[in-house]
């Protein structure tokens, strides 16, 4: 039977209201089921108190490279200082834990080669909700990795490694996977990173003498999901935006952060 205009009408102007309603919940950029957990802290991982550990502290001038290949737009960024602790158990490297602590008011775009990258910047400062209005948010300023496990160590007593000689060092070389949790704008995810760590001595010490300093550099870049940190477009103030069409073209969904950590023993 032949159904009646009206009646074609007005199911085709309900198909398009569901379609509404729907279309904006499953929107990529705006999904909230992809949040990750909501934290203020990440809980410091220490080493077992029965094993030796060495303690050293995070170099302030620690750097990470942020790669973001977006559909239109290649942005590329570095911060240039972080903070924390490492606690070292040369005989058993995987019983190692620690926290770094990335500072994201640093973190400044290179995208441009140019006057465009100042911009750029305070954007993205902006979105992490960092630096708004030019003040410092000192519950975001942090990007926060708390190490919870080491495993595919390429050897897990750093004693029996035999070293190298760099200049007027010898150096032990060390690659594996660390486990932990990543906090950032106020989100927890789990995160892996693979890393080369080496421990840096003076000529000739003992294989049981504590490193001078310790180098972990990214074997490869940690992925991180923008949209499970809540990372998205705001206003000068710092309040949420909607995203645009000419947005979602150019912005990337993942930034892909490599980093160069650098450590020396505690006072």
């Amino acid at each position: 039977m032949r159904r009646p205009a009206a009646s074609l009408a007005i199911r085709a102007l309900a198909t398009l209201a569901v379609l509404a309603v729907l279309t904006p919940a499953c929107g990529k950029k705006d999904d909230p089921a992809t949040l990750a957990p909501a934290s203020s802290a990440l809980a410091a991982s220490s080493a077992d108190p029965a094993a030796t550990a060495w303690h050293f502290v995070i170099d302030p001038k620690s750097s990470t490279h942020v790669d973001m290949p977006g559909p239109k737009e290649h942005i590329l960024g570095d911060t240039t200082a972080a903070t924390g602790t490492l606690d070292v158990v040369a005989r058993d490297l995987s019983q190692s834990r620690g926290l770094v602590r990335v500072d994201l008011s640093t973190f400044s775009t290179d995208t441009f080669k140019g006057p465009d990258d100042a911009t750029q910047t305070t954007h993205a400062r902006t979105w992490l909700e960092v630096v708004v209005d030019g003040k410092t948010n000192e519950p975001m300023r942090w990007a926060d990795f708390a190490i919870r496990s080491l495993d595919n160590l390429s050897s897990s007593d750093l004693t029996k490694v035999a070293p190298t000689r760099d200049g007027d060092d010898d150096v032990r070389t060390v690659s594996a996977t660390v486990h932990g949790d990543l906090l950032v704008h106020g989100h927890k995810t789990p995160k892996d990173a693979v890393v080369e760590v080496a421990f840096r001595y003076p000529s000739g010490a003992a294989p049981d003498a504590r490193p001078a300093r310790i180098e972990v550099k990214s074997k490869q870049p940690m992925r991180v999901v923008l949209k499970e940190h809540d990372i998205r477009p705001r206003d000068p103030a710092g309040q949420a935006l909607e995203w645009t069409t000419k947005l979602i073209s150019k912005v990337a969904e993942n930034a892909d952060v490599s980093f160069a950590l650098g450590a020396t023993p505690a006072p």
